[in-house]
């Protein structure tokens, strides 16, 4: 006849053993499993009928490990450590900041993340892999497309998650090259006969676009798509160009000529999908991205 194995069928079962082996009494081993007495009384006699052995000496003074009991202790001992190991890897593979994040932005915008200093994450971090997508199109969160999004609009799904990093004030700025041969204007009436550089195709919707185009008598020199292409052709002494303060007045070789009082301050969006952000490394990268916008809002 072949002999039954028995077996814990659980780590449960081992933490019961050891729980009664550290503390010797049904009503010490109930509280540190968290348990009440008769429940680990119940699950001592149906671990015994099990195994089909006994592994406590019930005494007086409380339960003694049996001989069988004694050398499975120390087979439940080297199961916790086993546990606790693996439960430690788990946390630190799930604190690890590493991997690749996804950040979907205009083109503007990736390139001031770029500008202070978003990729100095990696000095710290050299297992994190940032790729920004830079590009005028709403990318779909839900689908996997991006990690993240940092958009000029809120979003019209609900299920995101979503920010407000900051709001920006737009104002004109223009090169010295072309304001000391062309002259400063300071008021809206003064930029008639002025070159002007304009944002185009999906950015012509932008009211500083709309809001520029209609002034009288301006001459429309260049128009881009690119906002960093329209700020490099406005700080080479091309004309004048309507960007974001805060843009404008760390870009070198630009002076600003007034403020846009009329449009209001844009607020910018930082959206995620719920389950995306549950990963570390896009928290952590969301909070960066957080911080470098509250230093640039005007």
């Amino acid at each position: 006849m072949q002999r039954r194995v028995a077996q814990l069928q659980s780590w449960d079962d081992a933490r019961l053993l050891l729980a009664l082996v550290r503390a010797p009494t049904l009503a010490g081993a109930a509280r540190a499993l968290g348990l009440d007495k008769s429940t680990v009384s119940r699950r001592l006699d149906a671990l015994e009928r099990a195994l089909a052995v006994r592994l406590f000496v019930r005494t007086r003074e409380g339960l003694r490990p049996s001989a069988v009991g004694e050398r499975l202790r120390g087979h439940a001992e080297r199961i916790e450590t086993e546990i606790q190991a693996f439960t430690n890897a788990v946390a630190a593979a799930t604190d690890e900041i590493a991997g690749r994040v996804r950040i979907a932005t205009t083109e503007g915008l990736a390139t001031r993340l770029v500008q202070n200093g978003l990729l100095d994450l990696r000095a710290q971090f050299p297992g994190l892999e940032l790729e920004v997508l830079g590009g005028n199109r709403v990318v779909d969160l839900s689908r996997g497309e991006a990690d993240l999004a940092i958009r000029l609009s809120p979003t019209t799904d609900p299920a995101l998650l979503t920010r407000v990093l900051g709001r920006f004030t737009v104002s004109l700025f223009a090169a010295p090259a072309y304001t000391r041969t062309r002259g400063i204007p300071r008021t809206p009436a003064q930029l008639a006969g002025h070159d002007v550089l304009l944002p185009s195709d999906d950015l012509a919707a932008l009211p500083e676009a709309r809001w520029l185009a209609a002034r009288p008598q301006v001459r429309i020199a260049f128009r881009s798509a690119s906002l960093p292409a329209l700020v490099e052709a406005c700080a080479r002494g091309h004309g004048i160009a309507p960007i974001t303060t805060s843009w404008g007045q760390a870009t070198p070789g630009l002076d600003l000529l007034f403020e846009l009082a009329t449009i209001p301050a844009r607020p910018v969006w930082l959206v995620m999908h719920p389950d995306v952000a549950k990963q570390r490394a896009v928290r952590f990268v969301a909070d960066r991205i957080t911080a470098v916008f509250a230093s640039l809002a005007t």
